[in-house]
């Protein structure tokens, strides 16, 4: 599997080989544009010996590419990079295997800098496997007399963060989503924070389960502390925190990526939601995920419940919205009808409609109820028959479920509250008043009624025979 570990590499550095188990790569950055909402193609992240505005194709012209390849960088290269003397020559990018290393430096540099719009990358490790090397395997090329005096402090580092060197330019299509630290502090799993809170403070790290305060931060003290916390939680918590838990913090840091693609690419946009779960799922307690096979299956059923919702929440939208236009360019035409009409009486001829008739409203069809969303999440209990750990161990597991449940179910809310889902209701509302059905109709009539009188006026202000025009109207 070349699962890494918290910190640090097993016996395999090289890229490659750890790519299948690794699929991602985080960058803890303060923005200096938006991120291009269209996939663009253009070099988002550059290296900075490339920041004078080189284009893409710069980038991969075979002469600059074959310079970059990683199997042609040297000691020399990774040396200048880490270097902070030199790096301003450096064609590299930092990036890191590891999320919990780029939440936990996102928070350190939160904490200690004066800027705060600190985000995290998140970057499909595939899109720039080409020419993407870890740290660790190109300084371990030094022999002893080519060693910089700095060299095992570099080492250290590059072990500990899990560091992955970018050769020229990471492009805006690469990176499936980048999120603000804060938007990521509500979805940590409980075993990152505090819940013994008496008062309030100012910090929004206030409810962070480690001293992120201290002078100088340790990750590997960080890596300790969290383990411990986790281990020391009942069985059915850590369940929680490792299935709905994980794919509650993966969706966070996903989050523009799933709601863009759940509809039209709805497998590809589940399986980077389960890939990145289980990454986070297993980072606690690495073999106390594996000994709990289950876990894999219950984070996939998960994924698979959240996107349904997601999915049938933006198809409903989307038909509602079409239902909405199509009354609206339906009334139009009748006005454009009936102006023309006036405008000609004395013609005995019939005046042409404009366009044909605005087809009927398709129906929409019956939002999934309360009744058939909780049948859906049987889906998870049938996996709880396959637990295969001890009997006390299953007991408690299975009790559990029901807290998983209504983390799902958590889960589902949340993200409907999301921009692009924010007027979708993820289960139908009960049936209104008369009075409400009454208000609604006599909004929608005054907004149609002003939007038609403003385009009268408009039309009249605007045509170059306004007198013909009131003529006609008086």
């Amino acid at each position: 599997m070349n699962a890494l570990p918290q910190h640090g590499f097993g016996s395999e550095v090289a890229f490659d080989n750890l790519l299948p188990a690794n699929p991602f790569l985080y960058r803890v950055y303060t923005p200096r544009s938006p991120l291009p909402q269209d996939g663009s193609s253009e070099p988002y992240f550059v290296g900075s010996k490339f920041s004078d505005g080189k284009s893409a194709d710069g980038f991969q012209s075979s002469a600059a590419f074959s310079a970059g390849a990683s199997g042609a960088s040297t000691y020399a290269d990774v040396a200048q990079h880490m270097d902070w003397t030199t790096r301003a020559a450096s064609p590299f990018i930092s990036t890191s295997f590891s999320f919990a290393w780029a939440l936990w430096e996102a928070i350190r540099r939160y904490h200690t800098g004066i800027k705060h719009n600190v985000e995290i990358a998140v970057i499909d490790a595939r899109a720039v496997a080409d020419r993407s090397t870890t740290a660790v395997e190109l300084l371990m090329k030094a022999s002893s007399k080519e060693r910089h005096k700095d060299h095992w402090k570099w080492y250290r580092f590059a072990l500990e963060s899990q560091d992955v060197l970018v050769w020229g330019h990471i492009p805006g299509t690469a990176i499936l989503a980048s999120i603000p630290l804060l938007q990521i502090l509500n979805r940590l799993p409980s075993y990152f924070l505090c819940h013994n809170i008496n008062d309030a403070k100012d910090s929004p790290l206030f409810r962070l389960g480690w001293d992120f305060a201290q002078k100088k931060p340790n990750y590997r003290q960080f890596c300790q502390v969290i383990s411990e916390r986790f281990l020391q939680m009942p069985v059915e918590k850590r369940l929680r925190d490792t299935t709905a838990g994980s794919v509650r913090l993966a969706i966070a840091l996903l989050r523009p990526y799933f709601h863009k693609h759940i509809s039209d690419d709805f497998t590809a946009a589940t399986l980077h939601v389960y890939n990145l779960s289980y990454v986070i799922a297993q980072w606690p307690g690495q073999w106390w995920s594996r000994e709990h096979l289950e876990i894999r299956d219950l984070i996939r059923h998960i994924v698979h419940l959240v996107g349904e919702e997601m999915r049938e929440a933006k198809r409903v939208q989307a038909l509602a919205d079409a239902t909405r236009m199509e009354k609206v360019v339906g009334g139009l035409q009748q006005f454009a009808q009936s102006y023309d009409t006036r405008s000609r009486p004395r013609k005995h001829t019939p005046a042409l409609p404009l366009s044909p008739a605005p087809s009927p409203s398709p129906t929409l069809p019956p939002s999934p109820t309360t009744q058939d969303h909780k049948l859906r999440l049987t889906a998870v209990d049938i996996i709880v028959d396959d637990m295969t750990d001890t009997e006390e161990s299953t007991i408690a597991e299975s009790d559990a479920m029901e807290k998983v449940e209504e983390d799902v179910e958590k889960i589902v809310a949340e993200e409907m509250k999301y921009p692009a889902l924010a007027n979708i209701a993820p289960f139908p509302p009960p049936a209104s008043s008369g009075r409400t059905f009454e208000k609604v109709a006599r909004t929608t009539s005054c907004l149609i009624t002003g939007f038609l009188v403003g385009s009268f006026i408009a039309l009249c202000v605007l045509a170059p025979d306004r007198r013909q025009l009131a003529h006609h109207i008086t």
